[in-house]
């Protein structure tokens, strides 16, 4: 039983502190996950607009670096094929020197008024050790992505 005469005791202080420190916490997290959410989505987004022009001129150089020089003339655009025939490119190729390895220096895909184009960096070893930094303009010709300009 309760004595009528007992004084209640006084309310808890509130402790303010303690949720604001809660609810800064629960804020802090989702923003760093959705921080690293989006630099995620940002990096594949640019990843799968650089790519394919990328595999597309390193595609280009292993065909010419395996000697398969036809192989390599089916990658280049319509305006360089209406330059360089078939035996044209062979010739141009059988007078440079070999490539023997290259690496990956760099890609640049750009979209102006429409029309997408490429330009990707390697850089080629020659048989005779000789190394190149050379950049491969591309362009996108129904959905694929082709050298153009002056090859190699």
């Amino acid at each position: 039983m309760t004595n009528p005469f007992e004084v209640p005791q006084p309310p808890r202080p509130q402790r303010p502190w303690k949720t604001i420190l809660i609810v800064l916490g629960v804020v802090l997290v989702l923003c760093c996950g959705g921080a690293i959410f989006g630099g995620y989505r940002l990096f594949k987004g640019v990843q799968g607009a650089t790519e394919p022009a990328r595999t597309a001129a390193e595609t280009f150089v292993t065909d010419l670096e395996h000697g398969d020089v036809d192989a390599a003339y089916g990658l280049l655009c319509k305006a360089t094929k209406a330059k360089y025939t078939l035996e044209t490119f062979r010739d141009g190729v059988s007078k440079q020197p070999k490539i023997s390895s290259h690496a990956f220096g760099g890609v640049n895909v750009m979209n102006y008024n429409g029309k997408v184009s490429a330009t990707v960096v390697l850089v080629l070893t020659f048989d005779t050790s000789f190394t190149e930094r050379h950049t491969f303009p591309l362009v996108k010709e129904d959905d694929q992505w082709l050298v153009c300009g002056q090859p190699y």
